[in-house]
């Protein structure tokens, strides 16, 4: 990484690395710099100078998958050992199918498009989406540090925000993080319980600007609210199930695209909080203020920087659970603060999207990636 100038290729196999290498050396030659943009699309890089500081962005619930890392996990010790620290850690997980470990939920051996179906149906209960979302992160986050690629800022994209806290030292462990999550979300359901009754509630995508999806549903009425602000050009919204759906249908008549989201509850909107439990369980943790710049979703600006400023950092973990995803403002916290390189680390390319549409489009000095994608091989996309 020291070098002046560098170039990097991903490839599947030979032929790939041949084609890619061929299309590196056409644009060198040429010496046209918005050819190195084209080429990202071709998964081919280059660097000159400095290497730029970088930012992990971690995915929340909805985008596991059945199966994510299922082939990093049979190639690589450093992730199969991360899932199996889960299971060891975890034990079963509470449904209705007693007795099974963490990997008997994400991974199934099958090539059924109807047990794929339950298994993807199964996996969007809190009790296994977040452990195995926290875990399949974590195992991203080892991989890169043992090929030396390491953060200098980290945040979080909801559940997210707690892989984050792991990896600046906020929680020490990936158990931690994982009890957390799942205490945070359990302690707001109970409190949903409070004013849906026993409607869970929804949460949908809306590809439109925030101003539109803000007057939208203060038109719907009822209990709806902004549960993500995540480009220039998504916001989610949640709440009532009867809400949401009345609001997608003035969307759908307003010529905008909704994406209803796969969640079991409609989180991220307004209830009243207590955090009391919370606190004290992430004290149990071990919880301290984050050892690495990390960005706050409830605020879109960073934890505070003083090592004691304990309760602050606790009050800013814990409002994650409540708030609203203020995403955009937080990758521009990020870009502020020197960040230039934006690694989604962790299932999916969701956020690669929202960094690419907020950044990469305002700034010729970002660079965006991604660790995984179903679309595309496990190691191939690593």
């Amino acid at each position: 990484m020291t070098a002046p100038v560098r170039v990097a290729i991903d490839y599947g196999d030979v032929a790939e690395r041949a084609d890619g290498a061929g299309r590196a050396l056409r644009a060198l030659r040429a010496g046209v710099p918005a050819m190195w943009r084209i080429l990202r699309n071709h998964g081919i890089y280059l660097g000159r100078g400095t290497a730029a500081t970088i930012a992990f962005l971690y995915p929340g619930q909805g985008s596991q998958y059945v199966n994510m890392l299922a082939g990093l996990r049979a190639s690589d010790p450093i992730v199969g050992q991360t899932f199996q620290e889960a299971d060891q850690g975890s034990g079963s997980i509470p449904d209705a199918d007693a007795g099974r470990a963490l990997t008997d939920w994400v991974f199934v051996p099958s090539e059924d498009p109807d047990v794929l179906a339950r298994a993807e149906q199964r996996l969007l209960a809190i009790d296994v989406a977040q452990p195995a979302m926290l875990t399949a992160a974590f195992a991203v986050t080892r991989l890169l540090a043992a090929y030396g690629v390491r953060p200098d800022m980290v945040m979080g994209h909801s559940l997210g925000e707690f892989a984050a806290l792991v990896t600046a030292r906020a929680l020490t462990t990936l158990r931690a993080a994982i009890e957390a999550a799942v205490e945070g979300a359990h302690a707001r359901i109970r409190r949903m319980v409070r004013v849906l009754g026993d409607d869970p509630g929804a949460m949908v995508a809306v590809l439109a600007p925030l101003p539109e999806v803000e007057r939208t549903i203060a038109a719907v009425g009822g209990y709806i609210a902004v549960a993500n602000v995540n480009s220039n050009v998504q916001v989610v919204v949640g709440g009532a199930t009867g809400a949401v759906d009345a609001a997608v249908t003035a969307f759908a008549a307003a010529g905008r695209t909704t994406i209803r989201l796969p969640v079991s509850h409609a989180f991220h909107t307004p209830v009243t909080p207590t955090y009391d439990p919370l606190k004290k369980q992430l004290l149990e943790l071990g919880f301290r203020p984050p050892a690495l710049p990390t960005v706050a979703n409830a605020t879109g600006d960073f934890y505070p920087v003083d090592g004691h400023a304990v309760q602050e950092s606790l009050d800013l973990a814990c409002r994650e659970v409540d708030e609203p995803v203020q995403f955009v403002k937080g990758l521009h916290a990020l870009y502020v603060a020197g960040a230039r390189v934006f690694v989604e680390v962790g299932p999916k390319r969701v956020l690669h999207g929202f960094a690419e549409d907020v950044l990469g489009s305002a700034y010729d000095d970002v660079l965006v990636l991604f660790t995984n994608s179903p679309k595309l091989a496990d190691a191939v996309a690593f």
